[in-house]
């Protein structure tokens, strides 16, 4: 039986992924793996991933969670981390075991 969720994804500069994996368990998220090095264009220019220092990799974080604490990250990630150069998006998914998420 499949159970709807959402799936939480955020890609973030390399040296927030503390703060915002810290922020995202105090909303009440219970797990999240991290895609390291994630390269990329947009509005703030390009990531290569080419930096030897990695000072400005980006990093990408993805959650499952239930409605109401996808939406209270959604709604409340720029107010929190108002200075980062962030991308946060949600999608409908369905998970077999709705205890873990």
């Amino acid at each position: 039986m499949a159970h709807p969720r959402r799936k939480i994804e955020i890609i973030v500069e390399a040296p927030l992924q503390k703060p915002v994996l810290d922020w995202l368990a105090q909303q009440g998220v219970k797990g999240w793996s991290v895609f390291p090095r994630v390269i990329g264009g947009g509005r703030h220019g390009e990531r290569s991933g080419d930096d030897i220092t990695r000072a400005f990799d980006n990093v990408m974080i993805v959650a499952i969670a239930s409605e109401t604490v996808a939406a209270a990250v959604l709604d409340g990630f720029h107010t929190r981390f108002a200075d980062a150069v962030a991308v946060v998006y949600t999608s409908a998914v369905d998970v077999a075991r709705p205890d873990r998420f």
